[in-house]
């Protein structure tokens, strides 16, 4: 799935991403310093348009953050 990344904030541990999805829907994910998938989300910046998102819970409009994300 593709998506423009809209927003990023940084607070604390944790770094959150928002996401306008293709489908005009949005989205967000959370990743931070101590983890692994940290070192591709931080390689992105805000008005980004990523491909290859995956849901980890659509219900809570949350993303995987270990999708196969790259620039779409």
């Amino acid at each position: 799935m593709k998506g423009q990344i809209v927003g990023i904030n940084p607070s604390g541990k944790f770094t959150m991403i928002f996401f306008k999805l293709e489908n005009g829907k949005s989205a967000h994910t959370f990743t931070g310093e101590q983890y692994r998938n940290f070192a591709v989300w931080s390689q992105f910046k805000v008005g980004d348009c990523v491909d290859g998102l995956e849901w980890r819970d659509e219900k809570k409009k949350l993303i995987d953050a270990d999708s196969p994300v790259h620039l779409a």
